[in-house]
């Protein structure tokens, strides 16, 4: 009887690990989850992804998870472009894959920064190409370079060529690279930790203990989840990386000239590649990290991203949605999110299709 017992834990746990490790698995855990709204249904993002973190009970409000509505078709535009997409979860969890959003783009494909594999496009097309880059203010800093871009995005032929060039030694040691590299993404994922929580404790069955727990530790104790802060007008939660000023990606952190000008040299290191490879327009959008938009703290941002669509070098199209997005604040950004919402959202949508529309 012991026996089985233990043999039952142990395939129990098993399956956990496999699942969390197993980014399929993972991806039909959280479908599963998400349908619930019963005790068994997960709540870390239904409310908020930083909620989720927090547990803040003032911050459970429920999120709106629909995308934005496409709009109606115009046959008036010419569609002349072939779209492609490099950016994050503005993007991704804000817009469908679908160029009826776009003014003038004939198809759209969209690759996300935090993929893990690399993704080889073709360089043939018989439409112009355009290639957006989008990256939120808080990563931009460690992102927006060639080396990351090419990590997530690059070219068929440009790989082709590149192996021909290579001995049969070469070739075997990049191979034995990867193979190693696979071997310790399969031994631990990177997202292992975060995974298993999911699937061991997130579910509505938990949510209110944690409630309790994350409330007292706030209202008596005076503290939150280390990666969450509360506005100081008690109407925002933020990621604690983008108050703190020794965080990399902090809008209150000092930027100096040299930072801003080797972020303005990378793109247009970005810009330079993806132009001589096939595209025709590369753009840049550099999304505000929220705290700044909202501007709710005391003290002044670094205004970073005016810093960088300021400086005097740069020949880059950078669409920076800060001054549109500042209008009205408040109603642009969910309160336990760390994004903007569907009305941000357009915003931004309207603020990238006037820079499509002027396209030669």
């Amino acid at each position: 009887m012991r026996r089985i017992i233990a043999l039952f834990i142990f395939l129990f746990f098993f399956a956990i690990l496999a699942i969390s490790s197993s980014e399929k698995g993972m991806h039909w855990i959280t479908q599963v989850r998400y349908a619930r709204n019963d005790a068994w249904g997960a709540d870390k993002y239904r409310f908020g992804d930083l909620y989720g973190i927090s547990y803040l009970s003032d911050f459970r409000i429920v999120k709106d998870t629909h995308l934005l509505a496409l709009p109606s078709p115009s046959k008036m535009i010419s569609h002349d472009y072939d779209l492609t997409i490099l950016g994050d979860s503005y993007l991704y969890g804000s817009f469908q894959i679908n160029p009826a959003y776009f003014s003038r783009v004939n198809s759209v494909q969209m690759f996300r920064w935090s993929d893990s594999l690399q993704h080889l496009i073709s360089t043939n097309s018989s439409k112009k190409k355009v290639l957006l880059i989008e990256c939120v203010e808080r990563n931009m800093w460690d992102r927006m370079n060639l080396s990351d871009a090419r990590r997530r995005l690059d070219f068929q032929a440009a790989k082709e060529e590149k192996e021909k060039d290579k001995s049969t030694k070469e070739i075997l040691l990049n191979q034995l690279d990867r193979f190693d590299s696979g071997v310790k993404r399969a031994i631990y994922h990177p997202t292992l930790e975060s995974n298993l929580d999911f699937v061991l404790f997130s579910m509505g069955l938990l949510g209110r203990i944690k409630e309790l727990k994350a409330d007292f530790t706030w209202k008596v104790l005076g503290r939150t989840n280390p990666d969450v802060q509360v506005s100081q007008d008690g109407q925002f939660l933020y990621l604690e990386e983008t108050i703190n000023v020794q965080k990399r990606g902090s809008s209150f952190r000092p930027i100096g000239k040299d930072e801003v000008d080797l972020m303005v040299r990378h793109l247009q290191e970005m810009e330079t590649y993806y132009l001589s490879h096939g595209y025709d327009q590369v753009l840049f959008s550099l999304i505000p990290n929220p705290v700044a938009v909202l501007e709710t703290e005391v003290g002044s941002t670094n205004l970073a991203l005016e810093k960088i669509r300021k400086h005097p070098k740069l020949r880059v199209k950078i669409i920076d949605p800060s001054l549109a997005l500042k209008q009205n604040a408040a109603l642009n950004f969910y309160q336990s999110d760390s994004h903007w919402n569907l009305r941000g959202a357009q915003i931004w949508l309207n603020e990238f299709n006037q820079v499509l529309e002027k396209l030669p």
